[in-house]
């Protein structure tokens, strides 16, 4: 997840938790001496994953310390408490999707967002947003806010300034993404748009800068 930092900053910021020094420090604390702690990666094999997952469900490992590969597809109803460790790096939807894993049974559940966000920071403001509302069209829409145009496009500018010029990307999300379904079509039946000369001199032009004689409502 892409926060549109430079590079400075990136240097600047402390280095991710590792599931292998999570595990470690929750061995080492008495309160949880004697209770099976398991590990889980993307790394780990198929095989590994559904043991690993099986033996959770059922109770036998109370404590599991994973990657994000857990965001999707796990269904425990007894899972009740998450803590997710470095939560400004991850995008709003995605911490959403992350903490509805825990209280799918009905009980009651909490998800902790652990952060070393500097305070008034933009990770900071984001996680507000996750904390302040449970509603998903919400906060998939605070997050397009955050990250701006780059995902919608799906190019290498999110988090960045906009690169579209013509439209505001909040607003204008749903002809956004009809457009790019559409050029996608498009491009895929003509790759060199031999039978749209138009769009082809005026895809020329905008890649070289002279978008003026475009015009917008």
């Amino acid at each position: 997840y892409d926060l549109g930092e430079d590079d400075e900053q990136r240097e600047q910021r402390p280095p991710l938790h590792s599931v292998a020094e999570m595990a470690e420090r929750l061995r080492s604390l008495p309160q949880f001496a004697g209770i099976r702690i398991a590990t889980l990666t993307g790394r780990d094999d198929d095989e590994t994953k559904s043991q690993i997952m099986a033996d959770f469900e059922a109770g036998v490992t109370p404590i599991l310390v994973a990657t994000t590969v857990i965001e999707v597809g796990v269904d425990v109803a007894q899972a009740s408490c998450m803590v997710i460790f470095d939560a400004d790096r991850y995008g709003l939807s995605q911490l959403h999707q992350l903490r509805g894993r825990v209280g799918r049974g009905g009980t009651e559940s909490g998800a902790f967002l652990i952060s070393r966000a500097p305070e008034g920071s933009d990770a900071a403001k984001r996680l507000d947003v996750i904390a302040g509302t449970l509603d998903g069209a919400e906060i998939a829409q605070a997050d397009l806010e955050f990250r701006g145009a780059g995902d919608v496009l799906g190019d290498a500018q999110s988090g960045g300034k906009s690169g579209l010029k013509l439209l505001r990307v909040v607003k204008d999300v749903k002809i956004i993404e009809e457009a790019r379904a559409e050029a996608a079509k498009l491009v895929a039946e003509d790759p060199t748009l031999q039978g749209y000369a138009q769009l082809a001199g005026a895809v020329l032009d905008f890649t070289r800068g002279n978008e003026t004689f475009l015009t917008s409502n």
